[in-house]
């Protein structure tokens, strides 16, 4: 259970003792991260999500046939891709379901796009969706009355919505999984998105995305209202507002970002220009310096020292700007451009890491590449986009390997908060990289 400190924000004007007021992200120690990573590694996906949902331990989720009278329990889901393997819980109510399929982001292919309208269609047609998805149906083991705390409900009661029902995503075990809730009114009208941070180290990162949400922005950035930020059931709980993506194709969106959006971004935090090594994101990289391996430490200070003087334009950055962070909004004209998911977001870090970023999530997520051949798209394309940030001729090619330093300073930040990094490839790829370049100069150099 997630230790919390602090007081929360929240718009709610009668916040109860279960909602204490939070000023600061809380921060993840070692023996919490590993005891919390280790648990949810071993435990099934339904149990984990149980045991957030539910902290009392007196309710649990479990496939329908191990519950007795589950056809009239109160709610239900259906599992995909399986009970055993959940990933994904949809309501099994056809209002709400309709609403939790209808989920689209730029980053979907028209083959993923063509699923999801294969999915609405079936959740309109009465009985179809029971029948392709009963044997994956799930309900809560455990009588309402006995629950001494029920996340949901408190949601509900939240919300001023008797009945809320809830589509919700599991994830896979990795180091920023949480469940996120897709909140939804008994009608099939969305209500919002709630995260729940279980764990230190995930409370502390949807704390710094309601921070941001609760910035100013500017055109075309749209970003999802912050509604509540408060505790419930012992876990930080963020809410926001609901964003419905555009049903149409969006071409060229995984090409290159939106320029546009890039600059509004980085303008919701300080433009000035500073020399790398004063830069905001600079402290970051060496806050976690102790926890570098051999290679990772010569890596960045080689880098570092190629740079270290040099004036670069410093901005604000989204931390995880992708195709599936974007959603064109409904509407006639495409309705605006909508960024969510910020729990990475910060300040002072050298103007276009967002643009770098991009192309290797593209090119590693979207066109199926090895962490290696991830960054080599992400050279051969980031260059053009920085020009047209704005980004200084001169200081191209050092924020691309600036940006691989801060691959690398991720890796950092989660070996010190306690987690494993043996997985964590972009890091190991950034760190070959900057090796290879910097054996290059040294060659030259020596000719």
């Amino acid at each position: 259970m997630t230790a919390t400190t602090g007081p929360i924000k929240s718009n709610s004007s009668d916040a109860s003792a279960e909602t204490k007021e939070r000023r600061r992200p809380v921060t993840a120690s070692a023996a919490d991260t590993n005891s919390d990573a280790a648990r949810a590694n071993d435990e099934t996906p339904l149990a984990w999500l149980s045991s957030i949902l539910w902290p009392a331990g007196d309710a649990e989720l479990k496939p329908a046939d191990q519950v007795s009278d589950a056809e009239h329990h109160e709610q239900t889901w259906w599992a995909s891709p399986s009970a055993e393997a959940a990933e994904i819980l949809i309501p099994a109510e056809l209002a709400s379901a309709q609403t939790a399929v209808r989920r689209y982001h730029d980053g979907f292919s028209l083959k993923k796009r063509a699923r999801s309208w294969a999915a609405e269609a079936t959740m309109h047609v009465p009985g179809l969706a029971d029948r392709m998805l009963g044997s994956n149906l799930v309900a809560v083991d455990g009588p309402r009355s006995d629950r001494t705390l029920d996340l949901l409900e408190q949601l509900s009661e939240l919300l001023n919505e008797p009945g809320l029902r809830a589509a919700i995503t599991l994830a896979r075990p990795k180091s920023n999984r949480k469940p996120v809730l897709q909140l939804i009114a008994r009608d099939g009208t969305e209500r919002g998105w709630a995260k729940i941070g279980w764990t230190n180290w995930t409370a502390s990162l949807i704390g710094n995305e309601a921070d941001w949400l609760s910035k100013d922005s500017v055109a075309p950035l749209i970003k999802p209202v912050l509604l509540h930020d408060l505790e419930l059931c012992g876990h930080r709980v963020v809410v926001t507002s609901g964003v419905m993506g555009s049903r149409r194709p969006r071409r060229g969106t995984s090409d290159s970002p939106n320029i546009e959006l890039v600059a509004a971004i980085a303008a919701m935090g300080t433009s000035t220009t500073s020399p790398v090594t004063g830069t905001p994101w600079w402290g970051s990289v060496t806050d976690v310096l102790t926890s570098a391996e051999p290679a990772e430490a010569t890596a960045i200070q080689a880098t570092v020292e190629h740079v270290a003087d040099r004036l670069v334009a410093i901005g604000a950055w989204h931390g995880d700007l992708t195709p599936w962070n974007i959603i064109t909004a409904q509407g006639r004209d495409g309705g605006g451009l909508q960024v969510i998911d910020w729990e990475f977001a910060a300040d002072g870090v050298p103007l276009g890491f967002d643009i770098c970023h991009f192309h290797t999530q593209v090119g590693a997520e979207l066109r199926g590449m090895d962490p290696d051949e991830a960054l080599d798209y992400s050279a051969r394309r980031s260059p053009q986009d920085l020009a047209a940030l704005g980004v200084d001729p001169d200081n191209q090619i050092a924020t691309w390997q600036l940006y691989l330093v801060e691959l690398i300073r991720r890796t950092l930040a989660l070996r010190q908060a306690g987690f494993g990094t043996e997985n964590v490839h972009q890091g190991r790829a950034a760190v070959r990289r900057l090796t290879r370049i910097h054996q290059a100069d040294h060659r030259i150099s020596r000719n």
